[in-house]
């Protein structure tokens, strides 16, 4: 792997796997997190604008894209946003002009911002409709007043309605720039030749705009918090159960939450590729399974994701009959000394994802543009989710000791 700096300011990261495809990346350190008040959720509506008319290309990203055999696609998430194309190696530079035109060159037609206004107030619905959805959102609302975890990634109805394009537009010329950008480049060219093509390409771009570093900060919780939740008579019953858990910006905190989530949950992705990141259903083998084995619940699913700053680790049972019981063994279950043999089992499923996590160009991008983001170091995260193999019991019972001083518990029956 090897990272280079434009003059611009633009992080290009680069790496050589022996495929006949390319993996580009581009990040850039905007999200959720630097939004305020009348455009939450805007972040994710440029996002969706990105896809429309770029000026310079001649056709749409996606006629452009599939045209080669290719796949594309772009994600928001509180921390960041990004753009990805898998491309057969002849067709590397494709990539790079759709994302050189696209750093600078989105037109925001008055026609298409409507359009995708709707689209985005749809998926809006949608996740409105889920009930888990809405009661991971009402568990972030419990835990913060003023962070920007507050709201949910696709952001509040009442701005989504009323933000202007052109305020849109100012957000979108502001953030997206090179030095607010990770590039990463990753599959069968040579490393020297896919450096050469980002100067080509990007080398030329002015550095105009902002940054959207945000000093990692988070808000204390409110402490035990129990909120029951009446569900209408066709609804499942189910309990949330969420916990704050440290951000990679905390980087020891970090490889502490990867050890605790494969001993209570069993496995998690590091890195997600070209799939959507949902809500895991734990294995027979994980701890929290044991709620369905003694008959607490139906179905145990678990969501975690890396984020910059603090979160919350959530935790959802299906079928509920005694919340309290199942809160009093989920908290067992956390506080439960791991054995030698669970450790090691843990260990080994950990290795285990990261070579899942590093054995394919979307994979690797991932995981190279997230950590440099967050910690200014592209192997970072790569390293803590390693040390987390050799912290030992004593160390996750510090740990897990210090998680349930302040649950937040959603009971919906």
């Amino acid at each position: 792997m090897i990272r280079t700096f434009l003059d611009n300011g633009l992080t290009v990261i680069v790496h050589r796997m022996p495929v006949d495809v390319a993996a580009i990346y581009m990040f850039y350190n905007v999200g959720a997190k630097n939004e305020y008040a009348g455009i939450y959720g805007g972040s994710h509506l440029v996002e969706h604008m990105l896809f429309r008319k770029i000026e310079g290309l001649d056709k749409s990203i996606d006629e452009l894209v599939e045209g080669v055999g290719g796949y594309f696609n772009g994600f928001t998430n509180y921390d960041y946003t990004a753009y990805v194309e898998v491309l057969p190696l002849e067709s590397v530079e494709l990539g790079l002009e759709i994302e050189s035109k696209r750093m600078v060159g989105a037109l925001f037609d008055p026609g298409e911002f409507e359009l995708e206004r709707k689209i985005v107030l749809s998926e809006f619905d949608m996740n409105e409709n889920e009930v888990d959805f809405r009661l991971m959102y009402r568990a972030s609302m419990t835990a913060w007043d003023t962070h920007p975890y507050r709201y949910a990634v696709i952001g509040l109805r009442r701005d989504l309605n009323k933000v202007s394009r052109d305020e849109l537009y100012r957000y979108y010329r502001r953030y997206y720039n090179t030095r607010n950008a990770v590039l990463v480049i990753i599959g069968g060219l040579p490393e020297e030749k896919a450096i050469e093509l980002a100067r080509k390409y990007f080398g030329g771009l002015g550095e105009g705009g902002d940054a959207g570093s945000v000093e990692a900060w988070d808000e204390n919780m409110p402490g035990r918090v129990r909120i029951e939740i009446r569900a209408p008579p066709n609804e499942s019953p189910r309990l949330l159960y969420a916990i704050k858990v440290p951000g990679v910006h905390d980087i020891e905190g970090f490889r502490e939450v990867v050890l605790f989530d494969f001993v209570v949950s069993g496995d998690r992705a590091f890195t997600y590729g070209l799939t959507a990141r949902e809500p895991m259903a734990v294995p027979r083998s994980s701890r929290l399974y044991r709620l369905v084995e003694e008959g607490l619940g139906d179905v145990v699913y678990s969501y975690y994701e890396p984020t910059l700053m603090n979160n919350l680790y959530y935790v959802i049972v299906y079928g509920v009959k005694d919340p309290d019981k199942v809160v009093g063994k989920i908290e067992e279950l956390i506080m439960e000394r791991p054995s030698d043999e669970e450790l090691e089992f843990a260990r080994e499923r950990i290795m285990a994802r990261l070579s899942f996590s590093m054995d394919a160009p979307s994979k690797l991008g991932q995981l190279y543009g997230l950590s440099q983001l967050f910690t200014g170091d592209p192997n970072a995260v790569t390293k803590a989710i390693e040390d987390a193999t050799r912290l030992g019991s004593d160390e996750y019972m510090d740990f897990a000791s210090k998680l349930l001083s302040s649950p937040i518990i959603i009971t919906y029956r």
